[in-house]
C-alpha cells in the first residue's frame, strides 16, 4: 500500500525503511552501552534461515531495562559460538554477575571466562522438561503421578522445602523409574536453587522470551532471509521499532527506560502515532531535524 501512495515499488519502499533503522541504530546502541549496567542477564537464542540454511540469532538482554546488550547472527550453535559470545560480554567492561538461560549445556562455557558469573536456568524450561522427558519414556496412564511428585519439587518459595521434596523424590527413584532424570535434576540443583523465593532473582527467562515473541511476528512475514548482510539489517529494523513502540501493558517504549527525552524524537512520535504526527507537522524538515537530536551522539558514536 505505501509503494502504491507513493508510486514506487514496494522493495523501494523497504529499502527506505530498512535505511532509516540502520541509520540511527549505532546512536541507539551507543546509549545501551553507556546507560546499562549489566548485571543481570537472559541470554537466548533463536534459529533463522537465510538462502535455506539454519542460523542462530543469539541475544543477550538485560534483566532490568530489558533492552539488547549484545546480539550476534552465528552459523552453528556450538560450544565456540558461545564462548565468542562471552568474549563480546567482557569487551562490554561490565561485570555480570548472574546469567540466566533456558539450559542449554553449552552455556556453562561461560563460566569458564569469568568465575564470578553465576549461571542460573528457567524453571519454566525445568519444568517443561518434566513433561517432555515422561512423554518419551512411560505411557499416557503412567505419567500424571510422576509428573505431580517431579513438577512439585520447585512449586515453592522456600529453598529448604526444594531440597526436602527432592531427597523424598530419590528414596522413590527406583519405584518411579525415574533415576535418569533424577541424577540429570541433581546436577542441576544448584543453578535451579538460588531463584527460589528471590527478590533480586528471576527464576524464569520470560523476558527475553517476550522478546523472542515479537521477533516472532515479525519473522513470520518475511519467512527468510536472502543473505547474512540483508538479514542482519533487518533485525537491526526489527529491534530498533521494539525499542521505540510503545508497549501497551507499560505505557511506554522500552527505550524511554534508558533515555526518556526519546519521546520528544519525530522518529519516535512517528512510528507511535503517524497520522497525528503528520498532521502536527506539515513540513517536518523546517519544524524539526531529526539530525539535530542525533548530532552529539553520533560524533560519540564515531569515536
Amino acid at each position: 500500500m505505501l509503494g502504491r501512495w507513493f508510486s514506487v515499488h514496494k522493495t523501494t519502499i523497504l529499502r527506505w525503511i530498512i535505511s532509516l533503522a540502520v541509520s540511527p541504530w549505532p546512536v541507539v546502541y551507543l546509549w545501551i552501552n553507556k546507560k546499562v549496567k549489566g548485571k543481570v542477564v537472559y541470554i537466548d537464542e533463536k534459529w533463522l534461515k537465510i538462502k535455506g540454511k539454519w542460523h542462530y540469532w543469539f541475544v543477550v538482554l538485560d534483566k532490568d531495562t530489558g533492552l539488547p546488550l549484545i546480539y550476534s547472527l552465528l552459523a552453528k550453535k556450538s560450544k565456540w559460538s558461545l564462548r565468542w559470545i562471552g568474549e563480546q560480554l567482557q569487551k562490554l567492561k561490565k561485570i555480570k554477575r548472574i546469567i540466566i538461560t533456558d539450559g542449554m549445556l553449552g552455556y556453562d562455557c561461560l563460566l569458564d571466562i569469568d568465575f564470578r558469573i553465576k549461571h542460573i536456568l528457567c524453571h519454566f524450561h525445568h519444568q517443561q522438561g518434566v513433561t517432555h522427558y515422561l512423554n518419551k519414556h512411560f505411557e499416557k496412564e503412567d505419567i500424571p503421578k510422576r509428573k505431580k511428585e517431579m513438577k512439585k519439587v520447585l512449586q515453592t518459595e522456600d529453598k529448604r522445602t526444594v531440597n526436602r521434596r527432592f531427597t523424598l523424590l530419590k528414596k522413590m527413584t527406583q519405584k518411579l523409574g525415574i533415576e535418569k532424570w533424577v541424577s540429570h535434576t541433581e546436577k542441576k540443583l544448584p543453578k535451579l536453587l538460588p531463584s527460589v523465593g528471590s527478590q533480586k532473582i528471576p527464576n524464569t527467562n520470560n523476558a527475553i522470551e517476550r522478546f523472542f515473541r515479537a521477533f516472532n511476528r515479525f519473522y513470520k512475514l518475511r519467512c527468510s532471509f536472502f543473505s547474512h548482510i540483508s538479514a542482519k539489517r533487518e533485525l537491526i529494523f526489527f529491534m530498533l521499532m521494539y525499542l521505540f513502540i510503545k508497549q501497551p501493558e507499560i505505557g511506554k517504549a522500552p527505550v524511554e527506560t534508558i533515555m526518556p527525552e526519546a519521546k520528544n524524537m519525530p522518529f519516535y512520535q512517528l512510528v507511535n502515532e503517524p497520522i497525528t504526527f503528520l498532521i502536527n507537522h506539515e513540513s517536518v524538515n523546517q519544524k524539526i531535524k531529526m539530525a539535530d537530536f542525533f548530532k552529539k551522539e553520533a560524533l560519540l558514536a564515531q569515536v
